[in-house]
């Protein structure tokens, strides 16, 4: 009956720690991840967004270009990081003159 327990105990420890086990992260390709990134512009922004290039490597995105103002600049940041899968952004849009 010892035994049962003890097998039993041992059981539901290893199927809990398999439940909570931490996640690995997922790696997306590059090439997948900038043009996820591009989507996510593009349903913000529309049209305009094709002024916005967009690169990845290792998970981190790049943003060039050219936008109207400081908070579309802003936000494109925001966007770019809301992605699954973005590490970090780095944003060298830069703000049109009057802008």
């Amino acid at each position: 009956m010892k035994r049962t327990l003890l097998l039993l105990a041992v059981a539901i420890l290893t199927l809990s720690a398999t439940a909570y086990a931490a996640k690995p992260i997922v790696e997306i390709p590059d090439t997948q991840l900038a043009n996820r990134v591009r989507g996510a512009l593009h349903a913000t922004f529309g049209a305009t967004a094709w002024k916005i290039a967009v690169t990845a490597e290792d998970g981190f995105v790049f943003l060039y270009g050219e936008v109207a103002t400081e908070p579309v600049r802003a936000r494109a940041t925001e966007i770019a990081a809301g992605v699954a899968g973005v590490r970090g952004v780095n944003n060298e849009l830069s703000v049109a003159p009057g802008g």
